[in-house]
């Protein structure tokens, strides 16, 4: 008796590699949807599982192609197959006329409406967008400007209007010794294994006072993105009277309503959007 030969089965191979990928993406895509965004992810470098959103985005991105290029090899090498599976189901399909034309439809109406915003799809959307929020109310130093992580600490100090020298001495009383100022406030973080939030946290507590012009600190806020019942509680106004005074300004809003969104409907930044909320006029 002897063993048969072990073959390799290309076939089942294909098959693992195309359920795993697909779960693998499944998975990357459901964190990338409540994952914070990116301004909050990179300034308290965010993570899941011991990846963060770059690393997720990646992989989501990557095993996406494995995808395509996993079917598309085995289409290469079985397309007599493909042709006559395809074939022989279009024959079967011109008895199911109105099914292809009614699914067609369909999905040209999903693809339609979720570009023009229709709910429940833009409900979907908006969803994921209130899932990434959420995150900055667990940000105790928020970044004074857009970015600031890629700031060197020269740039840093120019913008928060502070002498370098205390922003090096602040963190000095933390045991961080910085050697050289061009380097950027998320690389002394990674020598550090910390955050770039959490180092200008240290900041604060020693006493640095950052001085920020109000429209700068607002473009690092991921102001559009927050709603109208969020802006009222943040300023302390109460929430009847923001919406009436966007109403007396000819804006006609709803509590859960974005700036961004409000901004598009009316054709106004939602600088102007908040400065009407605050100030009334």
């Amino acid at each position: 008796m002897t063993d048969k030969k072990k073959i390799f089965n290309w076939r089942g191979w294909v098959t693992f590699v195309v359920i795993i990928s697909f779960i693998i993406d499944t998975i990357s895509g459901i964190i990338l949807y409540f994952a914070p965004h990116g301004r909050i992810a990179n300034w308290t470098i965010w993570t899941i599982w011991g990846l963060d959103k770059d690393q997720w985005a990646a992989i989501h991105t990557i095993f996406g192609y494995v995808l395509l290029i996993i079917v598309g090899i085995h289409l290469y090498f079985n397309w007599r197959i493909f042709i006559h599976f395809l074939w022989s189901k279009i024959q079967k399909a011109i008895h199911l006329r109105w099914e292809i034309i009614t699914a067609i439809l369909l999905n040209l109406f999903i693809f339609a409406a979720t570009i023009w915003e229709i709910p429940p799809f833009s409900t979907t959307m908006n969803l994921g967008d209130r899932l990434k929020g959420s995150w900055e109310e667990e940000v105790t130093a928020p970044a004074p400007v857009s970015q600031a992580q890629d700031l060197t600490i020269q740039e840093l100090a120019s913008t928060i209007q502070v002498p370098v020298e205390q922003i090096l001495s602040s963190l000095r009383s933390r045991g961080i010794e910085i050697q050289d100022v061009r380097k950027t406030l998320g690389e002394i973080a990674k020598e550090h294994d910390t955050s770039p939030e959490k180092l200008y946290d240290m900041m604060k507590q020693e006493g640095v006072s950052p001085n920020v012009p109000q429209d700068i600190e607002r473009s690092g806020s991921g102001m559009g993105r927050k709603t109208i019942e969020k802006i009222s509680s943040e300023k302390g106004i109460p929430l009847d009277e923001a919406l009436d005074r966007l109403r007396q300004n000819g804006i006609d809003a709803k509590a859960s309503d974005m700036l961004k969104d409000i901004s598009v409907k009316y054709g106004i930044s939602s600088n102007d959007i908040y400065n009407r909320i605050e100030s009334g006029n």
